[in-house]
This record gives structure tokens, C-alpha cells and sequence, in this order.
């Protein structure tokens, strides 16, 4: 028997319902519900009106009951997220065989970054990070990679809410100096964070685009200050045409 762990009956309820409701094959009335989920009118009841408040279900016109838009648009955030990592999984290992250093693959979230997967580099010292870690997006490659190539208008509307803290004594905290790195991402393809999300470590990002050239998430090659080559085509090249691969990928028409 399956051990129930205490106050999760109500939960385990709610994801039933769910569940159910997701296995019919036309949305089902709360009859139907009753009849499949086994439980009490009042508490059906209790558990729909919980599930519609907070946006999980949804009543057809007939009545029925339907997946609400918030859990739709949980399920495409993840399979977007499985998607994207499978996509670039390949090509963010040949960036790093190719660098020796960090990759990073991030995706938004809210108003900053998270990281979904890591490739670690093979020397010694390299960048303490974890996927599941959320990094902003005014301080870091990642972030400040996918802020340049939104749309200007969603650029705008980002940059009025957002928080410019000082991480580092490097940190990019003023809209007119991230302005500026914009306009040179542009013109160059990649960012750099100059130990301004962390001292010590300086990073290199670009944005994976999809087909209709939005981003949707963004690569970052992170290397310790003391390892950092001169030349930074050693990195950016290799960069840029990872995110390139991934983006057409993605089915974006990138060069």
C-alpha cells in the first residue's frame, strides 16, 4: 500500500481530479467526475471551485470541465524546456570540448534567468554554478544576451520594472549603460559579463532564437579572469555558431 504522507491527501486529490479530467476524451460534467473519481459531492465540489480559482480548469460552454490556460501554459514551459535542452545538448558539449571552458544553457523566468543545463569544463578550476539556479538578467551573459534580442517595445517594458542591483563593483546598474551593450550586441552577436554577476569569472553569451526570431533561451561560455585568452574570437566564434545551430534547430533562419 502507498503511504500517504501527512496534509498531501487534499493535494493527491486535486492532481486525481486533474488527472481525470485530462483523461476524458470530451470534457467531462462533475457527474462524470463523481462517478470516476470516487469521492464525496462536497468534496469534488471543494476541489473544482479550487482548481477553476487558480486557473487549472476551465468549464466548457456545455458545462464540462477543461485543462484551465494556466496548466496548459505550465505543460508547454516544460516541454519547451525539454525540447530546447535536447536540441542543444550536442552542440553546447562541442562548445565546450571546443573552448575547454562552462556552458550554460538558461531560459527565462520572470524577470530573470534559470539555468537548465550545464556543461562543466574539464580543468580544475572552473565556474561553482548549478542547473536550477536563477541568475538576473541585467548582470549576467545569459540574461543580458536574451534582453538584446528581444523586441524593442518588450525591451522597453523589461527595463521599466526591472532592478539594476549591484552584485559586483563591475555591474552593469544603469539603463543607458545596458542600452549601450544592446546596440554592441547587436553588432557583434555576443555579450560579455566582465565579472559582473560574479568576481572572478567572465562570461560570454548569445541568444537562441526560434522561428519568429524572439528568443527563447540563451548559451554562456563562463571562464575564470586568469584563463581568459586575448583573443576572444577563441570563444565568440565557437559561440555564435552553437546558438546558430541550435536556433535553426529551433527552426529560426539564421545565418
Amino acid at each position: 500500500m502507498t503511504k500517504i504522507v501527512p496534509g498531501t491527501q487534499s493535494f493527491s486529490r486535486s492532481i486525481a481530479v486533474l488527472q481525470a479530467i485530462s483523461d476524458y476524451s470530451s470534457p467531462p460534467t462533475a457527474a462524470d467526475l463523481l462517478t470516476g473519481c470516487g469521492l464525496s459531492r462536497p468534496t469534488l465540489f471543494r476541489i473544482l471551485a479550487s482548481l477553476e480559482a487558480e486557473g487549472l480548469v476551465t468549464k466548457s460552454s456545455d458545462g464540462g470541465y477543461l485543462p484551465g490556460t494556466r496548466l496548459v501554459g505550465l505543460a508547454r514551459r516544460a516541454l519547451a524546456e525539454i525540447d530546447i535542452r535536447s536540441l542543444a545538448r550536442p552542440e553546447l558539449e562541442r562548445l565546450r570540448d571546443r573552448t575547454g571552458e562552462t556552458v550554460h544553457l538558461a531560459i527565462p523566468s520572470g524577470d530573470e534567468m534559470v539555468y537548465i543545463d550545464k556543461i562543466e569544463s574539464l580543468k580544475i578550476v572552473r565556474m561553482a554554478s548549478s542547473v536550477g539556479a536563477r541568475v538576473a538578467l541585467h548582470s549576467t551573459s545569459v540574461g543580458k544576451s536574451f534582453l538584446s534580442a528581444l523586441p524593442a517595445a518588450d525591451f522597453e517594458a523589461l527595463m521599466a520594472r526591472l532592478n539594476l542591483n549591484k552584485l559586483t563593483d563591475q555591474t552593469t546598474t544603469t539603463p543607458q549603460a545596458l542600452a549601450e551593450q544592446v546596440k554592441q550586441y547587436h553588432q557583434l552577436g555576443y555579450i560579455n559579463d566582465d565579472q559582473e554577476n560574479e568576481t572572478g569569472i567572465s562570461c560570454f553569451g548569445a541568444a537562441i532564437l526560434n522561428e519568429q526570431l524572439r528568443p527563447i533561451a540563451a548559451v554562456s561560455v563562463s571562464v575564470p579572469v586568469f584563463r581568459v585568452k586575448p583573443e576572444q574570437d577563441f570563444y565568440t566564434i565557437p559561440l555564435h555558431e552553437c546558438v546558430a545551430h541550435i536556433s535553426r534547430a529551433a527552426g529560426a533562419n539564421v545565418a
